[in-house]
C-alpha cells in the first residue's frame, strides 16, 4: 500500500509509505492531505469470515490491510493494538453497543482513557509511533502539533505522555472547552506535554498550527507531526469503529444500516466514508450544532463558513473549518485529484466554493444529509433520551440522537448513533437537561490529579501567533 496527496497531478509519481506519513506534518508539498493510492474492497464472504471479531482484531485487520510487511509485522501489530487499549475501561471489547430499542443503538466510543472517541484512534498512533521510533534510534525526535476543540487534546496528551524523543504541543481555547476538559490537560503530569491556551476558537489556533506544518523548511528542522485529524492515521484508525459497529448491528451482512455521525472537523465522517468504499454498505448522516457549514455544504454545495464560530453546548464541534472535508471529496470522486485540487484551490482563494452538481450527487450517496442542531434541541434529545430510554448522552452525542427521534418513526431500518464523549465530562449540559443529579458515566472514572500545572504560554489577541508558537517549537 502507497500513499498520495488529494491534490497530487495526473501522473506524478509522489508516492509515499505508511511510515513516511505517519512521520508526516499531516499536509503533503503541494498542501492536500494523504490518502491511500488505493482502496481494498473486502468482498462479502470475508466479511462474513469477520462477523465475531473482536474491536481489537478489527483494528488488526485494518492497519495489517493498509500496511506492509516490511514496515509492520503481525505481531508487531499485535503487540501496538494490545498495548494502545490496555488503559481501556474494557481493553478485550473497547466499544459497547447498547441497544435502545429494536431500531436503534448507541455506539459508546468513549470507554478509553479520557472518556472520548479520540482515543480509540490516538492510542494506537502513540504506540505506532513508539515502534516506528525504536526503529529509527536514538536519533530521530519528533514534535507533534495539536489543536483542540476539547476531546483530542487530552487524547493525544494521554497517548504520547513521558514517551521518550517525543513533544507535544497543545493548544486549546480559552473558555470554549468544559471545564473538565480544561482539567484533563491541565493535570497532565509529563514534561512533553506543553500546554498553551489561546483567546481565540478552535479554528482561529488551527491557523498557526496550519502555518508551522506547511512551512516545508521549518516542518523538517524540527520533525513536525500533526495529531489532529489532518494525520492519515488518524482517519485510517477510525474507520475500523465502523466496520465493527456495522458486522454487530446488521441482522443480515450485506444489508445497509445508517449511522449518524456528530460532525465537527469531518475526520469520522471521512473514515466512515472510507468503511463504505471498502466495502460495507453504510448510510451516514452527518449532525453538526450551530456551525452549519457541512449541513449547508449537502443542502446545496454552499461550502463556506459562517463569519464567526458560534459557541454551543457541544463545544467539540465548534468548528467552521471541516479541513477533511477534502478527502470526503476525494473519496466522493473516486480519486479525482483535479476535481479536489480545483475545488479547494477555489475555496482558498475566496474563502468559498459551490459544489458541481456531480461531487454534491456522489456526496449524497454516502452522506444521505446533514443536519443542524440547536443548543434547545440538544437539550430536549438529552431529556428524551433520559426519560425514555434511561439512557444519557453527552451534548455531541445527543445531535445524533435528535435526529433518530425525528425520522426513525418514517424510515425502518435500523440506526446506529456515535457516542462521541461521556455526558460526564458536561456538567453544564447535564445541567441544562435537568440531569445534574445522575450517576451514570460517573467522572470519577477520569481520575484526574489535583495538582493543575500553569500553561506555558498563552496566545493572546493580537499577537502573531505563527512567530509564538515557532519560538516554542524551537525552544522544547
Amino acid at each position: 500500500m502507497k500513499y498520495r496527496s488529494t491534490r497530487s497531478l495526473s501522473g506524478s509519481s509522489d508516492l509515499y509509505s505508511f511510515e513516511e506519513v505517519l512521520f508526516s506534518p499531516g499536509y503533503a508539498k503541494d498542501g492536500g492531505l494523504y490518502v491511500c493510492d488505493h482502496i481494498p474492497n473486502i468482498p462479502k464472504n470475508e466479511l462474513d469470515s469477520w462477523k465475531d471479531l473482536k474491536y481489537p482484531a478489527i483494528v488488526q485487520k485494518i492497519l495489517r490491510l493498509f500496511t506492509t510487511e516490511d514496515e509492520l509485522t503481525d505481531k508487531e501489530i499485535e503487540g501496538v493494538v494490545t498495548s494502545a487499549f490496555k488503559d481501556f475501561e474494557y481493553p478485550d471489547k473497547v466499544v459497547l453497543l447498547e441497544k435502545l430499542d429494536d431500531s436503534l443503538y448507541i455506539a459508546e466510543l468513549f470507554q478509553g482513557p479520557t472518556l472520548a472517541c479520540k482515543d480509540l484512534s490516538l492510542a494506537v498512533l502513540g504506540k505506532l509511533l513508539e515502534v516506528f521510533l525504536k526503529k529509527k534510534g536514538q536519533d530521530k525526535r519528533v514534535k507533534i502539533l495539536v489543536g483542540t476543540a476539547g476531546d483530542t487534546g487530552p487524547a493525544a496528551a494521554h497517548s504520547v505522555a513521558n514517551l521518550e524523543r517525543v513533544d507535544l504541543v497543545l493548544l486549546y481555547p480559552l473558555n470554549r472547552v468544559s471545564k473538565i476538559q480544561e482539567l484533563q490537560m491541565l493535570t497532565v503530569k509529563a514534561p512533553n506535554v506543553h500546554i498553551c491556551p489561546g483567546e481565540g476558537n478552535s479554528d482561529e489556533l488551527d491557523q498557526p498550527i496550519k502555518e508551522c506544518l506547511q512551512d516545508q523548511q521549518f516542518s523538517a528542522a524540527n520533525s513536525l507531526v500533526c495529531f489532529n485529524s489532518i494525520h492519515w492515521g488518524r482517519v485510517l484508525l477510525q474507520a475500523a469503529h465502523y466496520v465493527y459497529i456495522y458486522l454487530q448491528c446488521c441482522p443480515n451482512i450485506g444489508d445497509e444500516i445508517c449511522i449518524v455521525v456528530p460532525t465537527g472537523a469531518a475526520g469520522n465522517l471521512a473514515a466512515g466514508f472510507l468503511a463504505r468504499e471498502m466495502g460495507f454498505p453504510i448510510k451516514l448522516v452527518a449532525t453538526v450544532n450551530s456551525n452549519d457549514i457541512l449541513a449547508r455544504t449537502l443542502e446545496n454545495g454552499d461550502y463556506s463558513p459562517a463569519p464567526d464560530v458560534a459557541a454551543s453546548l457541544a463545544p467539540a464541534m465548534d468548528i467552521q473549518a471541516p479541513y477533511n472535508i477534502e478527502r470526503v471529496f476525494y473519496f466522493a470522486t473516486h480519486g479525482d485529484t483535479l476535481a479536489v485540487r480545483n475545488v479547494m484551490q477555489d475555496f482558498e482563494q475566496s474563502g468559498k466554493v459551490t459544489l458541481s452538481a456531480d461531487i454534491l450527487t456522489a456526496m449524497r450517496q454516502v452522506i444521505s444529509e446533514s443536519v443542524s442542531i440547536s443548543d434547545t434541541n440538544i437539550v430536549r434529545a438529552m431529556q428524551i433520551c433520559h426519560s425514555k430510554y434511561k439512557y444519557i448522552v453527552c451534548p455531541h452525542t445527543a445531535t445524533a440522537v435528535s435526529y433518530c427521534l425525528n425520522v426513525k418513526q418514517r424510515e425502518k431500518q435500523v440506526f446506529v448513533c456515535l457516542a462521541t464523549a461521556s455526558p460526564a465530562k458536561f456538567p453544564a449540559a447535564c445541567e441544562a437537561a435537568g440531569l445534574v443529579k445522575s450517576t451514570h458515566h460517573r467522572v470519577e472514572r477520569l481520575r484526574l490529579d489535583t495538582e493543575i500545572s500553569t500553561p506555558q504560554h498563552v496566545f493572546l489577541k493580537g499577537h502573531d501567533w505563527t512567530s509564538e508558537l515557532k519560538d516554542i517549537i524551537l525552544k522544547i
